[in-house]
């Protein structure tokens, strides 16, 4: 191998770091061709791992990595949510760490078809409820000195809550996940929930938030728009006045 071909490779192994997945396009766009890449490939010092998606060889693919090619290299504007970024945040223990298979993203923009062709995970990109960057942080990474964009717990939840349906989270996972969101910080709630678009998920908040008594509660803004409209959130359930949804009968409690 030339210098030249040697030092070439050599940039390729510090700008992908080992375990992150990327597509041909950000090869390419950083200076190795289609040819390059194939001679790459033949030569074992990069591996393909579905069409248009590369890795380093011998390389341990997780979620993280999968995670950091998404936002730090192909520097697509989707961030870890909902319930992945309340597990990896400690707030649901019984999801075992590391061993997700379907994980949680939001974003506006188009979902890429090969994320979407990634057999180790499956990834669903939600567009809503969307804040902007309000309530999103830098959480370390287990490659290199990456940093991942996840939500924090407040704006983590109020995704999570978005998702009940009868397809969709159940209700009972959802006040499980609740249940242990104790130390929550009501400024930054409060901010979520001014900006927030979904009723359902401001009434669904709010009902979970009274039900569960937490400290933090009594500093929410209980003066938010709910709209004037009833939602059902469960079938032959029992209908909150104070929320206006009908809930699941063992969730019905005397309002204050």
């Amino acid at each position: 191998m030339s210098l030249e071909k040697e030092t070439k490779l050599k940039l390729l192994y510090q700008l992908l770091p080992e375990g992150v997945v990327v597509p041909s396009s950000w090869l390419i766009s950083n200076g190795y061709s289609s040819q390059l890449i194939y001679k790459y490939i033949q030569n074992g010092w990069l591996k393909k791992i579905s069409r248009g998606i590369y890795v380093r060889p011998a390389s341990i693919i997780t979620w993280q990595g999968i995670a950091i090619g998404i936002q730090s290299l192909c520097e697509i504007p989707f961030y870890i949510g909902g319930i992945t970024a309340l597990n990896i945040q400690g707030y649901a223990h019984y999801l075992p760490i590391g061993e997700e298979k379907y994980i949680t993203m939001h974003g506006k923009d188009k979902t890429p078809l090969w994320i979407k062709q990634l057999n180790n995970y499956s990834f669903k990109v939600h567009k809503k409820p969307f804040f902007g960057e309000l309530g999103l942080k830098k959480y370390q990474s287990s490659i290199r000195d990456l940093e991942l964009i996840i939500s924090s717990p407040e704006r983590a939840i109020l995704e999570l809550l978005y998702l009940i349906s009868d397809k969709g989270v159940s209700f009972q996972f959802a006040a499980e996940i609740f249940e242990g969101m104790s130390t929550l910080s009501p400024r930054l709630l409060n901010e979520l929930l001014q900006n927030c678009d979904s009723m359902k998920v401001k009434k669904i908040f709010l009902f979970f938030a009274h039900y569960y008594n937490f400290a933090w509660f009594k500093y929410i803004n209980k003066n938010i728009t709910l709209g004037s409209g009833k939602l059902q959130v469960v079938k032959d359930g029992v209908y909150n006045k104070e929320y206006r949804l009908t809930i699941p009968k063992e969730f019905d409690v005397q309002s204050d």
